[in-house]
């Protein structure tokens, strides 16, 4: 567990944060949590979630 406070940064900083340690299993849930919540997104395997999560950053990436 981590001591960083999630709820307080923001969607980018989050983003960031969990690129930089990926180890932080916590960090991870919760920022794939705000993802799930979006509509058109549905997340139900790690896979899944981990395309998601590499799309979003290719598509991060050309912007």
């Amino acid at each position: 567990m981590s001591n960083a406070n999630y709820q307080a940064m923001t969607e980018q900083e989050l983003r960031d944060y969990v690129r930089r340690n990926p180890q932080d299993e916590d960090a991870f849930q919760y920022y794939l949590n705000i993802i799930r919540s979006r509509p058109g997104v549905l997340c139900t395997t790690d896979e899944e979630a981990d395309k998601e999560m590499q799309r979003r950053i290719g598509h991060q990436a050309q912007q």
